[in-house]
């Protein structure tokens, strides 16, 4: 009897025993499950922790094709001005420049090797090097300018030359997304923002930031000369509260697209304005611009206009207008051209006569603006035209070229979108050369409300 009972308390035990061991163990794991949800919940890690607030303000997107290559004329060395260089120095002054009084002029440096100086007692001009010496600025009297001088790095010498540029049977083709930021730190400590720990993602892609595109004709198109005024973002630290902002450049493989992915130290970088501002571009780039501007997309010549051009009958055809299928058609045109080009220059051994080709298609699109037209007359104008301005009063819409039409009653926007396209094609020295800007301003239903065109077709 004695024996049954401490059996059964055995058992009584054990079975006890099983069940708080399997109820610990089924805490245990509840607990691991919700650790791994709280860490899987977490969005910044310490390390992460120390991410800022980006904002995407504007996008654009770039795409580049020529055939030239860049061929570099040596001038003078910087670092030998004033030296054994002054000379080819004064040479270049006198036959690049025209400037005559250079023989008798003064050339001197400034401590920091950053500006040579030339001067007589009734002229002067001096040179500047800028954006970590990778430019100069070229000032003479009250007029400053950045001109074709270019600087190349060789042994630790600074080395000025001058570029050229000379075409060749092989076509290259770039593509260029451009991110205008805010950065901000929220935080309560420094930030320190490195801009290599920011890239796109495209898939299995990612694309690391890039220097500014050039192009031959890059002073001719709006939107590179819009950016050469903006800042380029940097390394930098911010403060607590404090705010950043200028534009970073990325070389991706393809126009703009919904599946560009901004990342910072692998954090994602979320944008509805970004996701609108596609939507946007999609509408820009599919509109037929006929409606508004009043003309067909072609010029065969002779304001031989149309809708369907013949290039075996005229071979060289301008665009009135540009928008994705008249761009396409066109760098379709000129590729084959190309290519029978090269064909026949292979087999006669001239490959001299091969044209330059250069072609840029850009867009760009600023979301959520608010936009008043403003009447306003200049005195290098003779009649008034309309001003596009934001809430701070500056201008959205260069007006001192081209034409501004208004297709809505409404003298302001809010929250309306500006889309910028901007168009280059030159082929051959003499051919062709066709340069468009186009703005517009869709309000918030993507209905365009405003469009500005200009068009410059030369022979």
């Amino acid at each position: 009897m004695g024996l049954r009972i401490l059996i059964l308390i055995l058992t009584i035990f054990v079975v006890i025993s099983g069940c708080v061991e399997e109820n610990n163990a089924s805490q245990s794991n509840e607990s691991a499950y919700q650790e791994s949800e709280n860490v899987s919940s977490t969005t910044l890690s310490p390390e992460e922790e120390n991410i800022p607030e980006i904002e995407v303000t504007s996008f654009s997107s770039i795409y580049m094709r020529d055939n030239t290559e860049r061929v570099y004329d040596y001038l003078f060395s910087w670092d030998n001005v004033p030296g054994n260089e002054n000379q080819s120095f004064i040479s270049y002054l006198k036959n690049d420049m025209g400037i005559d009084w250079a023989d008798n002029a003064q050339i001197v440096k400034t401590n920091d090797n950053e500006t040579i100086l030339v001067f007589t007692s009734e002229n002067s001009l001096e040179f500047t090097l800028e954006d970590n010496k990778s430019k100069i600025l070229t000032t003479i009297g009250s007029d400053s300018y950045y001109d074709s001088k270019k600087i190349k790095n060789e042994n630790g010498k600074i080395c000025v030359c001058r570029l050229e540029y000379e075409p060749g049977p092989n076509i290259t083709e770039k593509y260029y997304a451009v991110y205008n930021l805010s950065i901000k730190n929220n935080g309560s400590n420094n930030l320190d923002f490195n801009l290599n720990e920011l890239h796109v993602r495209d898939g299995n892609h990612i694309f690391n930031t890039t220097i500014d595109p050039e192009s031959q004709y890059s002073y001719r198109n709006e939107m590179f000369s819009d950016l050469k005024k903006e800042t380029k973002i940097e390394d930098t630290t911010l403060f607590p509260e404090q705010t950043t902002s200028g534009y970073v450049i990325f070389q991706v493989s393809s126009l703009y697209n919904e599946s560009f992915l901004l990342m910072y130290k692998g954090t994602p970088i979320t944008s509805t304005s970004f996701e609108k501002g596609v939507k946007v571009l999609r509408t820009a780039e599919s509109y037929n611009y006929s409606v508004i501007f009043g003309i067909p997309p072609y010029d065969c010549g002779g304001l031989n206009y149309t809708f369907e051009p013949d290039f075996k009958e005229y071979p060289y055809i301008w665009p009135n207008w540009v928008n994705r299928s008249v761009f396409e058609v066109l760098n379709k045109a000129d590729s084959e051209n190309m290519a029978k080009l090269s064909i026949e220059n292979t087999l006669s051994k001239d490959m001299e006569q091969i044209p330059p080709i250069n072609i840029v298609y850009a867009l760009k699109v600023i979301p959520e603006t608010n936009v008043t037209m403003v009447p306003n007359i200049r005195s290098s104008h003779f009649s008034p035209y309309t001003l596009c301005v934001d809430d701070t009063g500056e201008e959205l819409i260069n007006s001192e070229y081209g034409k501004i039409i208004v297709l809505n009653s409404q003298m302001g926007f809010s929250n309306a979108t500006i889309v910028k396209i901007s168009y280059q094609n030159v082929y051959g020295r003499k051919d062709r050369l066709s340069f468009i800007d186009q703005d517009l301003i869709l309000d918030d239903e993507l209905n365009i409300v405003v469009a500005k065109y200009y068009c410059g077709n030369f022979v």
